[in-house]
């Protein structure tokens, strides 16, 4: 099987129309040919008239097809640049596979008739339509009954808030049908890891060789667990003896804090013997600084708005650093750099040229609190 070398270049454009247009050319004489009513001589100067326009809009179709194709697989040769499968490839090659979606559990606390019993694998749904299976029954006692579950569906859209309700799916004789989450109960379900949570982790692994114990290999290590999305390793947080990794679990509610469950999951995986030396192990929660942006867009529409969100979103992802900073001008290119956007004014807080955003201590962590336009 033959091969096309990847240096050859993209055929021009005027040379696309030439080729298209000597093809479409011998269609019309083969045609001509082929009749058993010969084309007119009025048919033939309208078909030729055409041919110009039909082989530059071929020219200019196949023009750019080859170039998508070009930068396209000329991206996938690059770790960070790859997208969906190629970049799955990248993950494993480096033995980091990404990150499937989990399912949360909860504990609810409901009411009924003394002694009556609630069996393992009975369904609950809760208002947003997601269901739940017991998962260690319980009996009724003193009026209250207490019992395990575990979302069906893998993602956080089954990650309940303490005290919400929810229903038993069919009526169970003697069991009032409401339950209710129990505060600080089981662990939130995860979505799959998108690229560019991906690719961070991919990056922080390339630009950091594992050293078995270095801080970069305890940001390795904690964002191989679920829900972390960001970590920084830190040296002797609380001494010579002392390790630490600041966390951020961004697929939270706002502002992305990982929770007590997460925190704790962290440290055991890292002290397990396998990975982490005896240290004294510190996993920090940052001391989230909130920034509220206001814009004034121009134009200013539902899609604009929308896309200058996702835009500043991902610049404090990619960016915002434990006790570290993010120039003025960086919104600014982040704004200035969605489609369709002409002109733009940050209103709050004040820019100024060469100006940063700042944090005062290394656990304190600048996070996007909210966008507001006017």
């Amino acid at each position: 099987m033959s091969t096309t070398p990847l240096n050859v270049p993209i055929p021009s454009i005027s040379a696309l129309v030439q080729s298209a247009a000597a093809l479409l050319q011998d269609s019309l004489a083969q045609a001509h040919a082929n009749s058993t009513a010969s084309l007119s001589a009025t048919d033939l100067a309208l078909a030729r008239s055409n041919i110009k326009a039909l082989s530059f809009v071929q020219a200019v179709g196949l023009h750019g097809a080859y170039r998508y194709l070009r930068d396209f697989i000329a991206r996938q040769a690059i770790p960070i640049k790859a997208v969906d499968e190629f970049l799955d490839g990248w993950l494993e090659t480096y033995g980091m596979p990404r990150k499937e979606a989990t399912t949360a559990t909860r504990r609810l606390s409901g009411t009924g008739v003394d002694g009556t019993q609630l069996d393992v694998g009975t369904l609950l749904q809760a208002e947003n339509g997601q269901q739940f299976s017991v998962t260690t029954g319980g009996t009724v006692v003193d009026g209250i009954i207490v019992v395990d579950v575990v979302a069906l569906l893998a993602g956080t859209a089954a990650n309940l808030a303490a005290g919400a309700s929810v229903s038993l799916v069919a009526a169970v004789a003697g069991i009032d049908s409401g339950f209710t989450v129990v505060p600080d109960s089981g662990v939130d379900g995860t979505d799959r890891e998108t690229d560019t949570e991906a690719i961070y982790r991919l990056q922080q692994r390339l630009s950091s060789e594992p050293m078995g114990g270095a801080p970069a290999d305890y940001a390795r290590w904690a964002l191989q667990l679920p829900g972390i999305t960001r970590a920084w390793g830190v040296r002797n947080p609380a001494g010579p003896t002392s390790a630490g990794v600041i966390i951020m679990a961004d697929g939270n509610v706002s502002p992305g804090l990982p929770t007590v469950g997460q925190r704790e999951l962290v440290r055991a995986y890292i002290e397990d013997p396998e990975r982490g030396p005896p240290d004294e192990l510190h996993v920090i929660v940052p001391d989230p600084v909130l920034i509220d942006l206001v814009i004034k867009l121009a134009p200013d529409t539902a899609a604009i708005r929308s896309e200058v969100t996702l835009e500043l979103q991902d610049l404090f992802f990619r960016e915002a650093a434990p006790g570290g900073s993010i120039p003025h001008g960086h919104l600014v290119e982040a704004i200035s750099g969605v489609s369709g956007e002409y002109n733009h004014q940050i209103t709050e807080p004040a820019i100024t040229s060469g100006g940063m955003l700042t944090v005062d201590r290394y656990d304190q962590l600048l996070v996007l609190n909210s966008v507001g336009f006017v």
